[in-house]
């Protein structure tokens, strides 16, 4: 297992691989491609992507998953009635004036079958549906139901039929009402189509296994009992799937230590093939919200029979890593095994014993147990350094940790704490992660690996571009991750910490799940794969399968590798949905505890951009917030790289990391936005002098869908034409609904009505005053901003 350094920069040899904690988070921002003009018009199948609040869509090819950057736009007039989700067949019928591929759909082949959250209301004329998902912007018409009744939240399956001029539906479940507790979770799930519930045949399964672990189903398996194991997991955890021993190796046999990684044995229970196991194939993965989990496996088998519970008996698999002196693993072994954890311990718990070196919880913890997590820390201090002398990259991204009172509504958010007693348990989770793949690959024997291509060397430029103009880069500098590394650490607590992290998260690409070991360029290593979470992975549950198959000498079937390839595919769509799920029901836990906020000021600094919103980072309560740039008056506009915004004619600047202090205006709950506007922040003149900038506007906006849209800014022409494709209005569109629930009407196209159903709550800030007679009258221009400071204006 000798390790060598690998750069960033794509050589000739294949990629190099790397560990358990992936460098960035799923989300990657790439620029749009027009790939699929090689077709030259040949007609090809896609799913239907609606746009919320707008007209027209976007198309994104089957088999193409999201962020590859082949998304084609649809004007509203060349849709064919197709709604969000529908499978259309399709044609390339352009492009669009910045180069992107513009599509046809030439006809809609047929509706999801995946059913959608809606609210049901009752009308004179009967019932209607409102899809809560905001990219499907028809009304449905439904039947009675004895179901539910009107204003709850329910599950609609839509009619099969393409062909309908009106969407139809039929309600087939219940899910709540507006107001009940915790129902932003149900609608998550509802609107990523996560299983919430077992099927029968899954409990029947496991209806025979004992609660305790029969001596029987010990037999021929290692016996750690008696050794030294801990657990070390957050506080609220229930699911603990991994424990690790450490012994330091004597110093007249060269020193060292002796490393146990053990992990739940879940692939005991979880025979393949079976409900059990096919189940968890489907879900791919646990999803874990704020104040709720949704489970791979069923409770009696993730919190019980497999969860490693201290003084429990628990059968596990062991990895066995002899680490020299200098580092270097020298041996590893694999065993089944079975364990009874000494302690269950938390993070915060390690911290204040071993780091705080508080004398009351080290008694509690007891000497034994004080003396191997010390050894712990230092082995693993060791592990991160020569980890990043190898060139694996050090990102440090944040995360929200939101606290709930007695009645699980959120009250407030904080940064999660994240400390060496994390980094500890990380290490050795990599090091087992590694330790496996490299069996196998020796082997030659077919796995699901953990793959992270190498970085774009475009972006990685533009990275270096950008780094090079606040002097942290040479022009003759290669972005090696020794270099970026340095960098990053020469930054970090500054004021350009977030705007680099950003920009380097950008040019990363997303690691994936795949049969073909392609290495891991983050982690700088040749051979990785996730073993160490067996019962929330179900990757990691095939690696235990083939592993106990190895080890006791069976054979492996044919046509093996294309069977594991079909699954590392599903795994890795399955897990970018449930990121996608637990990012949405963060921002619905977002709006809840802002939504009594309003009014209310908070500092905060810029996080990012969109072509016409500021993101900004709030320092307690730990959220983001929205702020259209058209609140700040100036004619702000966003560069191509989206790290800055200029505006008042290039003499003001705000880049990513500024410091700003914003007033939240409204929180949309339907759209999970949270809109604010800025009092004061940060910026810098056309010299990049720092100054303080005030905006001066009647009445600040608020968030709409539109701001999202990722198209390029174009130049304004006075007295131009309309173009070919400007949206019609709303009620001059075939089959659009002529109203909002609330009865109102939806207004320009491109926008909601302020009134909102369903998940229904939505404020916002009032109005401005009306004007008083003698006022000056208003001008039609936008407000410019006010600046403190020696700002010279163009003469």
């Amino acid at each position: 297992m000798a390790r060598k350094n690998h750069s960033f920069i794509p050589q000739p040899q294949r990629p190099k691989k790397g560990r358990d904690s992936d460098p960035r988070p799923a989300r990657r921002v790439e620029a749009p491609s027009a790939a699929p003009m090689s077709r030259g018009f040949e007609p090809f199948e896609a799913t239907y992507l609606g746009q919320p609040e707008g007209t027209g869509g976007f198309l994104r090819p089957l088999g193409v998953r999201k962020g590859a950057g082949m998304d084609m736009l649809v004007d509203w007039r060349d849709a064919h009635s197709a709604v969000h989700g529908d499978k259309v067949l399709a044609e390339v019928s352009g492009e669009t004036r910045d180069g992107r591929a513009r599509g046809r759909i030439i006809k809609v082949i047929s509706r999801s079958e995946n059913p959608i959250p809606a609210h049901l209301q009752q009308q004179p004329w009967g019932w209607r549906a409102v899809p809560l998902e905001p990219r499907l912007s028809q009304i449905i018409s439904v039947l009675p139901t004895d179901l539910a009744g009107d204003g709850d939240l329910v599950s609609i399956k839509l009619d099969p039929n393409p062909e309908l001029q009106q969407l139809k539906g039929v309600v087939v479940a219940r899910l709540g009402r507006p107001t009940d507790l915790k129902i932003e979770n149900k609608l998550t799930a509802a609107l990523y189509n996560l299983r919430t519930e077992f099927p029968t045949a899954v409990m029947d399964e496991l209806a025979p296994f004992p609660t305790e672990i029969p001596e029987e189903w010990c037999t021929g398996r290692e016996d750690l009992r008696n050794l030294l194991t801990v657990t070390v997991d957050p506080p609220t955890a229930k699911d603990f799937d991994d424990a690790i021993s450490l012994e330091v190796l004597p110093e007249n046999e060269g020193g060292g230590w002796l490393l146990g990684v053990h992990i739940a044995d879940v692939s005991h229970y979880v025979k393949e093939g079976g409900p059990l196991d096919k189940e968890a194939n489907t879900r791919g993965t646990s999803v874990y919200f704020p104040d709720e989990c949704i489970p791979m496996l069923p409770e009696r088998l993730s919190g019980e029979l497999c969860s490693l519970r201290e003084g429990v008996d628990r059968l596990t698999m062991t990895a066995w890593m002899t680490i020299s002196a200098d580092l270097e693993v020298v041996d590893t072994r694999f065993t089944e095994s079975v364990i009874k954890s000494r302690k269950r311990l938390t993070y915060d718990q390690v911290k204040t014993a071993c780091l705080d070196l508080d004398k009351r919880t080290r008694a509690e913890f007891g000497e034994e147990v004080c003396e191997m997590l010390d050894q712990a820390l230092v082995l693993s201090r060791k592990l991160t350094a020569e980890r990043m002398d190898r060139g694996a990259l050090n990102l440090n991204t944040d995360e929200t940790e939101f606290v709930f009172d007695d009645e699980g509504l959120p009250i407030d958010a904080r940064k999660y704490g994240h400390h060496d007693a994390h980094r500890m348990i990380e290490e050795y989770m990599l090091l087992a992660n590694e330790a496996v793949a490299t069996f196998f690959t020796h082997l030659k024997i077919p796995t699901i690996y953990r793959i992270h291509g190498a970085p774009d060397p475009m972006k990685l430029e533009v990275f270096k571009e950008i780094a090079s103009t606040f002097g942290l880069m040479r022009p003759f500098e290669t972005p090696t991750p020794e270099v970026l590394n340095a960098l990053l650490e020469k930054i970090s607590g500054g004021p350009l910490e977030a705007m680099l992290n950003t920009m380097l998260l950008r040019s990363l690409k997303r690691a994936e799940y795949s049969a073909e070991n392609i290495g891991h360029s983050g982690l700088a290593l040749e051979d990785y794969l996730h073993f160490t979470s067996p019962i929330r992975r179900y990757p990691d549950l095939i690696v235990h399968r083939w592993l106990r198959r190895v080890l006791r000498h069976q054979g492996i079937p044919e046509g093996l590798h294309t069977q594991l390839a079909v699954t590392a595919k599903q795994c890795t769509d399955t897990e970018q949905t449930a990121t996608e799920a637990e990012r949405e029901n963060d921002r619905w836990k977002t709006c809840l505890l802002m939504k009594a906020k309003i009014g209310l000021k908070f500092d905060g600094y810029i996080q990012g951009f969109s072509l016409k919103v500021a993101f900004v980072r709030l320092a307690s309560p730990f959220v983001e917030v929205g702020v259209p740039l058209g609140a700040l008056g100036g004619n702000f506009v966003v560069d191509e790289h989206r790290t800055r915004a200029t505006g008042m004619n290039g003499q003001m600047v705000f880049q990513i990391g500024d410091a700003v202090k914003v007033e939240i205006t409204g929180v949309d709950e339907d759209l999970r936005r949270v809109s604010a506007w800025v009092v004061e922040a940060q910026a810098s003149d056309a010299k990049g002098k720092r100054t303080v900038f005030m905006p001066t506007l009647a009445a600040p906006a608020t968030l709409r869908e539109a701001d999202f849209v990722p198209e390029k800014r174009q130049p304004s022409e006075r007295g131009r034409a309309p173009r070919e494709g400007a949206r019609p209005s709303r009620d001059a569109r075939p089959g659009s609904r002529p109203t909002r629930p609330g009865g109102k009407p939806s207004g320009r196209p491109g926008e909601r009505s302020s009134e909102r159903p369903a998940s229904g709550r939505s404020a916002s800030r009032p109005t401005a005053k009306p004007a008083r007679p003698g006022d000056r009258p208003a001008k039609a221009k936008v407000p410019k901003g006010t600046v403190r400071g020696a700002v010279k204006k163009r003469g």
